[in-house]
């Protein structure tokens, strides 16, 4: 098939057009297999640069990721001051759990549809919506009186709000690197953990001092500045420079280098592809098992090791700290042995760590202990997933096909974490309230080891093809 290209410019040639291989869509969405050779190609030698304003734009995808995901993360500190303060009344921890697991599936329910407005529209401005989205969410939760208030605003509009900023903000450093696109997109993935870092503890810190309501209009205030300056700065990769332009005005105002016509019938061969349909399964398995610790570590220091609020939130900031160093360092060891056998290591560690390591944390060390290795592995698998899709399916249809792969996310995200807080209830003792924690341990390290086992099918199948190496 033929992608023909739409001139940036009534001089451009006319007639110019790329050979791109095979594409696919899904519905209305066309997913493009373009390789980084074809998307570099323009005016003979021109590509992608590597560097320069992408470093820029890593950045201002770092403080996006720091805000959507951070707050996401420090759920756990929120969750545990509903439960133990009563502020809204009487609740239990799966009646808490609905929330953050309404707020994490908010990310991938609205993936693809954040992909098909982040090409139709621009990333800014789709960032630019989920952002005020978010401020709304967190502010007006501020004002919930029943949990299930915070149903609809800290979950379903916070939720939806992180999703349309987090699309456009994963997709940005592939756009604008190849050869150390595992490294790029590892730092900008980077502000997860660090947001985890810093807003668990200061979340506490704030409950404490002025109470939930203002904690979270304080939170509010915060994402909205933050993302809405980053994404005044975040532009595609896929840009030239006017020839007219002095270099200096140049670096500012960039028009595209070109856009791809879209096709005009619905294919749907993606759908039936083994290989696709493998990859979406890794995020399918992943929902149930990765939000166990980011929940209930706080609740595992009060409750199992009779340790602060503090103690509790410190551990959950050290699951964001490691992460935080995980997407780096692990996108770097990608780059050099390959991105898909990275992320399936990093998904068995993750599952390992919850169910061998997790259980024999009897002191508030050997949890810092696990913290630190569940955070590392796991903050590479969430960085190498885009990336994989990347390497797969080529970038300048990157947008729409990671929100695909993310949307698989939804039935065990949803689902996953009121389970876990069942499964904790119904293993509650309810003459002393101590919680027996194995159960959902090993809950959430099996999810994972079945989602590894999702990537290797995916390896396989791509070895088997000939269309991708070992390393």
């Amino acid at each position: 098939m033929t992608l023909t290209e739409v001139p940036s410019d009534p001089a451009d040639n006319p007639s110019a057009s790329v050979d791109s291989g095979a594409y696919s869509s899904f519905d209305t969405l066309v997913v493009s297999r373009v390789s980084d050779d074809l998307i570099d190609a323009h005016k003979g030698s021109e590509s992608l640069p590597d560097g320069g304003y992408g470093w820029i734009c890593v950045f201002c995808s770092f403080i996006v990721h720091f805000f959507a995901l951070g707050i996401e993360s420090s759920w756990g500190v929120y969750q545990s001051h509903y439960f133990t303060s009563h502020d809204l009344g009487p609740v239990s921890n799966s009646d808490l759990a609905w929330v953050g697991s309404i707020q994490a599936t908010g990310q991938p329910l609205v993936g693809i549809l954040a992909g098909i407005l982040a090409q139709r529209i621009g990333y800014r401005l789709t960032g630019f919506i989920g952002t005020c989205i978010m401020g709304i969410g967190l502010i007006s939760a501020s004002f919930s009186t029943h949990v299930w208030h915070l149903y609809l605003t800290q979950g379903v509009l916070f939720g939806v709000g992180s999703g349309f900023a987090f699309i456009p903000a994963v997709c940005i450093p592939s756009q604008w690197f190849t050869k150390h696109r595992g490294l790029a997109t590892g730092i900008a993935a980077s502000g997860y953990g660090v947001g985890g870092l810093l807003l668990s503890p200061l979340t506490q810190r704030l409950l404490d001092l002025m109470g939930f309501r203002w904690a979270l209009r304080i939170t509010g205030l915060m994402t909205f500045v933050g993302n809405a300056t980053s994404f005044l700065f975040i532009i595609t990769g896929l840009y030239e420079m006017p020839s007219s332009f002095p270099l200096g005005v140049a670096d500012i105002f960039l028009r595209p280098r070109a856009s791809a016509k879209l096709a005009t019938k619905v294919d749907k061969t993606l759908m039936m592809d083994k290989v696709f349909l493998f990859l979406c399964s890794i995020g399918l398995l992943s929902g149930p098992g990765f939000y166990v610790p980011i929940f209930y570590v706080p609740d595992y220091a009060i409750n199992k090791l009779e340790r602060s609020a503090q103690d509790g939130a410190n551990a959950a900031a050290l699951i964001s700290a490691f992460s935080a160093a995980g997407r780096v360092l692990v996108g770097i060891v990608g780059d050099q042995l390959g991105h898909l056998p990275v992320l399936i290591l990093c998904q068995c560690m993750g599952g390992i760590a919850q169910m061998a390591i997790w259980p024999f944390a009897h002191s508030l060390s050997g949890l810092m202990a696990f913290s630190s290795i569940y955070g590392f592995f796991t903050g590479g698998y969430v960085s190498l997933y885009p990336v994989v899709a990347a390497d797969l399916y080529g970038v300048e249809g990157l947008a729409s096909i990671t929100g695909v792969m993310f949307s698989s996310f939804v039935p065990g995200t949803l689902l996953g974490p009121p389970i876990s807080g069942a499964i904790l209830d119904s293993h509650t003792s309810p003459l002393t309230g101590k919680i027996n924690f194995l159960p959902v341990q090993l809950f959430g390290g099996s999810w994972l080891l079945g989602s590894a086992a999702m990537g290797a099918m995916v390896l396989f199948f791509r070895v088997k093809e000939g269309s991708i190496a070992l390393a």
